[in-house]
């Protein structure tokens, strides 16, 4: 019932404040990953449900966890996605991330049908980017500082709602689902009666930060099956690692420079892990390997 209020109110005031179509979006042209031109409103928005996220090819913080969290959480929408749900990556470093790299970026993280990645002008990225709530105040000091964000929404329903693109994908999945097409006759279950989780530590982080891109025993996804990985290599080595990739391959470590040649030049993402909490994470690792 607060949901219903809350969209039905945010589309009266978008309608009110003329916050819809190509007056308040804009129609600035942008070109898809295979070279085609679109207008911003036209093709990307007008009467379709959309994802819409930011992200950059270079990005050493979020955009490769977010970017893989998506791939999956396309996994789960099945043929949703490119039928009736249709997602959009817009480039945030235009002069570097071409159309071709916008390509190259998608194949590494299995995007498929129904993904696009977009490349325009600095201006029109960031006139876009303020229209649909993506930019954030830490935007002007580095590119690694935007949020990682989502905005989920209905232009012509005038309904938006802004979530974490780095979120459980099932949960994210499901977001979007009751988002679009609402929970039908079955009311939601109260999370009163969740039951606790039953997890360590390690086994959460892993979970929320690194079975994106990694798991252990089912083969390499985005980087590599980590089965094992504690006999492979040196512990002291694999905890910095886990804790600054980034530093490491900016170094020239000669492990962390094969590991992102064989990986498609995937960068593994610092994501500000402590070094209490990479030893969780590789505790869990070792663990479920044994």
């Amino acid at each position: 019932m607060i949901r219903a209020l809350f969209l039905l109110s945010l589309a009266a005031a978008s309608a009110q404040a003329g916050q819809s179509g190509p007056e308040y979006f804009g129609n600035a042209v942008f070109t898809t990953q295979d070279g085609k031109d679109v207008r911003f409103y036209d093709d990307v928005l007008a009467n379709k449900n959309v994802v819409v996220n930011l992200i950059y090819t270079r990005c050493t913080a979020s955009c490769p966890l977010e970017t893989a969290k998506l791939a999956q959480v396309q996994r789960l929408l099945g043929d949703r996605v490119g039928k009736d749900i249709f997602f959009y990556s817009i480039s945030i470093d235009p002069k570097h991330d071409t159309p071709d790299a916008l390509k190259a970026y998608a194949a590494k993280f299995h995007a498929g049908k129904g993904w696009t990645f977009l490349h325009g002008s600095m201006d029109d990225v960031k006139l876009v980017s303020k229209k649909l709530g993506l930019s954030s105040l830490t935007d002007a000091s580095t590119r690694d500082g935007h949020q990682p964000s989502l905005m989920i929404g209905n232009d012509a329903r005038g309904e938006w709602m802004r979530n974490s693109a780095v979120d459980n994908p099932r949960f994210l999945a499901l977001t979007i689902l009751h988002f679009f097409d609402g929970y039908g006759p079955a009311k939601p279950v109260s999370y009163t009666l969740a039951k606790p989780i039953q997890a360590g530590r390690g086994e959460v982080l892993f979970k929320a930060r690194c079975a994106a891109c990694h798991t252990v025993g089912a083969g390499d996804a985005v980087g590599p099956d980590l089965s094992g990985i504690a006999a492979r290599r040196d512990h002291g080595w694999l905890l910095r690692y886990v804790a600054e990739p980034d530093v490491l391959l900016a170094q020239g470590d000669a492990t962390a420079r094969a590991l992102f040649a064989r990986y498609k030049s995937v960068r593994m993402p610092n994501l500000e892990l402590s070094a209490g909490e990479a030893e969780e994470v590789l505790g869990y690792v070792e663990g479920v390997s044994r």
